[in-house]
């Protein structure tokens, strides 16, 4: 393996995943856009909904997190080279690159809810839903509340400012156990196996934990599933479509009857397999490394972050822009997603250069004097 570690088509998949939960939140919150109710079936219960498939994109997270964040590790084989790893420098820096920056847009969208909280809702053509009417508007906050959100690590069960923080609280807690994963990845995969199973069955750990863990497997794997898959065209198709089918299993398996579980379960799995895909595929890499979907996920962190405070704040007033022009309700509906996803790109870009970087280069700045005062003095 190259000592280049970090790939940039899989920031691109981060990218396209960040995508779909911002598609979400845009369809929860205005529909679909559909007139018909065959367009709503296809759209809903098909692979047709993929694009705004939230949920299957955060098992992508999980799962990617643990290829991107041990892959460096597995670069001589199945044995993590742990010659590198230093456990503080670890922690420091994914607090800095997780925490920090959220730290930062929650102050942001603290200050936007307290302007919102008082105010009249903009109606507009294109009906809201209740969800988003009442996202700031429903729920008063105390600044003890608003503190409480800010303690990454233990969320409360109501999250108002950025609801969908409940995620970045779970990728937290798990990529900090990524030193004790490498540890197990050491001794085989079997151990992985049932350490996640322990976990999450009898020490109350989140489900996603074996996504985290099936990503470090794929990445302890690395070298033979690219070398296996990169000469098997068909194999790879075929692997593509079981990925497709699980990852989208939520629109067709009913999780009334399954359990959320289930479906999370087979999402991740899809999750695996598409990556899988991707690392024995050329072809998908050239496509993924495109400048423009390189951008998308090189900033997929902040739109995460942001994209909630601008659907609330921002897309009434799009909407309501665009009825000077048409009152079509798919013109409005295509209009309002296409100009907040633009939004959302643009607002991203400066975050990502005004807090993401700044708080990265933190971290490694305060790592590095841990470091320089650690060492003995000639």
């Amino acid at each position: 393996m190259p000592p280049k570690t970090h790939i940039s088509y899989l920031d691109t998949i981060r990218g396209l995943a960040a995508l779909a939960v911002i598609s979400e939140h845009f369809v929860i919150a205005y529909g679909l856009p559909c007139e018909t109710p065959l367009c709503q079936q296809l759209l809903d219960f098909s692979p047709l909904h993929i694009w705004w498939d939230g949920s299957a994109a955060v098992s992508m997270f999980f799962v990617l997190s643990g290829v991107v964040l041990s892959l460096r590790y597995f670069r001589a084989g199945h044995i993590p080279d742990l010659s590198e790893f230093h456990l503080a420098r670890f922690l420091i820096n994914r607090m800095f690159r997780i925490w920090l920056p959220y730290l930062l847009v929650l102050l942001i969208s603290t200050g936007l809810f307290l302007n919102t909280f008082d105010s009249e809702i903009l109606k507009t053509s294109l009906p809201a839903t209740e969800w988003i009417t009442g996202m700031w508007h429903k729920f008063p906050l105390t600044p003890p509340d608003m503190l409480r959100e800010s303690f990454l690590l233990k969320l409360p069960d109501l999250i108002v400012l950025l609801p969908q923080a409940w995620t970045l609280s779970i990728e937290l807690v798990l990529s900090l156990l990524l030193p004790v994963g490498l540890l197990l990845a050491g001794r085989g995969t079997s151990w992985l196996v049932f350490f996640g199973l322990l976990a999450t069955s009898l020490l109350g750990v989140s489900i996603f934990l074996l996504h985290f863990l099936l990503g470090m497997t794929i990445a302890r794997h690395y070298t033979d599933l690219t070398r296996y898959l990169s000469g098997r065209r068909w194999q790879r198709r075929l692997l593509l479509l079981a990925g497709l089918a699980f990852y989208t299993c939520g629109t067709f398996v009913p999780s009334d009857i399954f359990g959320d579980t289930a479906v999370w379960l087979g999402s991740g799995l899809g999750a695996g397999l598409i990556l899988m895909f991707v690392l024995g595929s050329k072809d998908a890499q050239q496509v993924l490394s495109q400048p423009v979907l390189r951008q998308i996920g090189k900033v997929s962190y902040s739109a995460y972050l942001s994209h909630m405070a601008i659907l609330i704040c921002l897309t009434p007033l799009v909407l309501k822009c665009l009825e000077g022009f048409t009152e079509n309700r798919l013109a409005l509906w295509f209009g309002g997603w296409l100009v907040t996803i633009v939004c959302v790109q643009g607002v991203s870009l400066l975050f990502y250069h005004w807090l993401e970087i700044p708080s990265m280069s933190l971290g490694r700045r305060v790592t590095d004097a841990i470091a320089a005062i650690g060492k003995p003095t000639v």
